[in-house]
């Protein structure tokens, strides 16, 4: 059968081919039956080189050759191997061809560059379609991990399914103990397959810390180097049998959450685009799960402490005074409004079977736990010591109690200390840095400000306080409150004052002590649109008559 009848056979052939060595064993023997005894060379260009390389040659001028077509210097014909007007090869003849030799050749290199780019366009499908594959596998993995609700079952079947990947036989899971920190440190959190003693001998070279050397690795698999070291540990403390380790990062869109070390996997060398893609998934899912179980972990310690607070809230709630005391010709209102469940504020009166009332309007600085803590060894001190202590003897024993209570660490309490004798509606007062007592005078309007007598108390032992008496008058108010009130701030953060508060009472002269404590409460949420505050709030009313 004449040459020109087999050409379209052959042209048809080469886009038969599965592969890319089948192809180009595929259009070598086509060549040889085209031009025997020529010498061909063809070279197409690769990845990452600039000039096409020679695939494979016909002939003994350039058999064996390997390298750029710029080796190759004494071609005496190049047709151009394209697809789509885009080059992507050339084909080297050593002898000079006839017209028809030429047409030949050049409807072969034309179908074998169409038959090289529709192969390239499959491997690429391919791969896309792996990848899509995978990428349900890690999902569906993915779900059934999420509905563990076991911890530490979740941490070994996520070490069991990376040793799957690549067929290793151990591993072990180091997660940092906090999760997104990798200054925190790694801990061990799950081993398979070796014992958990050999893994804490591990040392890094020069006696660095291991594993948390290897941070910041990204995934890949290490050979055993040729002085013994593995995965930067160090010679001699790296065992015998440990041949290779697979570094698999647990990384999830910037959350370092940990590490999965993979001992003696399988795979050797270049780790393959599958095995590589399954261990990046792998990472991705196992530092999801990680986030997750800490987010979890946080969220159920805040749950917890969150009930744990408004118990103590509730607590702190139930120590203030329930009922006023129960005297004749005076009227009482308080209410102590904390700026979180627990508070720093505290306030009492009560009648010790004299015929007097004691009470005190006092302020831990800070807010919150501490503050709450420290006032609540503070009320027991006064309880015991208020019945039968003078004003000024009880701040003086009371500032050494909190001396002894806060030593270094800064804290103080503010309070006014007072003793009410209804019989002679005389009242003794002493202040210990706080803020001024508020006296409106039934016959006059006017309103009198009532000093500190001495520092907060906590500063120093041994510190002394004065004390005053003042007569009141049917008719009279006496206000005492923190700080929280005065120091409030609105939307453009102007405080309260001590101004505001002072017309709220001129403007309620004949008020119950219950209608001017809820005056006052409501003139607090027009100014700052809100009913919490930053800082705790306590109130006492006593009005005369």
């Amino acid at each position: 059968m004449p040459a020109s009848l087999l050409l379209p056979r052959a042209l048809v052939g080469l886009h038969e081919c599965r592969t890319r060595q089948e192809l180009d064993q595929r259009l070598a023997d086509d060549l040889a039956g085209r031009v025997p005894a020529t010498d061909l060379a063809v070279c197409v260009a690769a990845e990452g080189n600039e000039r096409p390389w020679v695939q494979f040659a016909l002939g003994p001028r350039w058999a064996g050759l390997q390298g750029p077509v710029s080796a190759v210097n004494d071609a005496q014909e190049v047709l151009a191997i394209h697809f789509r007007g885009q080059a992507i090869g050339e084909l080297l003849v050593g002898r000079g061809l006839s017209a028809e030799e030429r047409r030949d050749l050049e409807a072969l290199v034309a179908h074998y560059g169409a038959a090289l780019a529709n192969l390239a366009l499959g491997e690429a499908a391919r791969r896309d379609a792996d990848d899509y594959c995978l990428t349900l596998q890690a999902l569906e993995q993915g779900i059934v991990l999420f509905q563990e609700d076991d911890e530490e079952a979740l941490k070994a079947r996520l070490l069991q399914q990376a040793m799957s990947i690549v067929s290793a036989a151990a591993g072990a899971l180091y997660v940092l103990r906090d999760v997104g920190d990798p200054a925190s440190g790694l801990q061990l959190e799950q081993v398979l397959g070796v014992p958990e003693s050999l893994l804490s001998d591990l040392r890094g070279r020069e006696g660095t810390p291991w594993p948390d050397a290897l941070l910041g690795l990204p995934t890949q698999i290490v050979e055993r180097d040729a002085d013994g070291s593995i995965a930067l540990l160090a010679p001699d403390a790296a065992p015998a049998v440990l041949r290779r380790i697979a570094v698999v990062p647990l990384c999830y869109h910037g959350v370092e959450a940990g590490l999965c070390l993979l001992l003696n996997p399988v795979t050797v060398g270049d780790m393959s685009r599958e095995v590589g893609a399954r261990l990046q998934s792998f990472g991705m899912l196992g530092a999801a799960l990680l986030h997750r179980l800490r987010l979890e972990a946080v969220n159920a310690r805040n749950r917890s402490r969150e009930r744990e607070l408004q118990i103590a809230g509730t607590i702190q709630q139930r120590m203030l005074p329930s009922v006023a005391p129960s005297v004749p010709g005076v009227g009482f209102a308080w209410d102590l409004l904390t700026a979180q469940h627990i508070g720093g504020d505290y306030l009492d009166l009560f009648d010790p079977g004299d015929g007097e009332v004691r009470g005190i309007v006092a302020d831990a600085s800070g807010h919150g736990i501490n503050s709450a803590l420290l006032m609540s060894s503070f009320r027991s001190t006064y309880r015991a010591k208020a019945p039968t202590a003078t004003t000024v003897a009880l701040a003086a024993a009371l500032n050494d109690a909190v001396v002894d209570e806060v030593g270094p660490t800064g804290m103080f309490i503010t309070s006014v200390i007072y003793q009410l004798d209804p019989r002679t509606n005389r009242m003794r007062l002493t202040s210990a840095g706080h803020t001024p007592v508020l006296v409106l005078r039934a016959a006059t309007g006017a309103i009198e400000a009532i000093d500190s007598d001495g520092p907060p108390l906590g500063f120093m032992a041994g510190a002394e306080y004065g004390g005053r008496e003042i007569a009141l008058a049917a008719g009279d108010t006496v206000l005492l409150f923190t700080d929280g009130i005065t120091e409030a701030t609105n939307g453009e953060l102007d405080m309260y004052g001590e101004e505001r508060l002072a017309a709220v009472l001129r403007a309620n002269p004949t008020a119950s002590a219950e209608d001017l404590l809820m005056a006052i409460k409501h003139d607090l949420v027009l100014f700052t649109g809100r009913k919490h505050y930053d800082d705790d709030v306590s109130l006492v009313v006593l009005r005369i008559g």
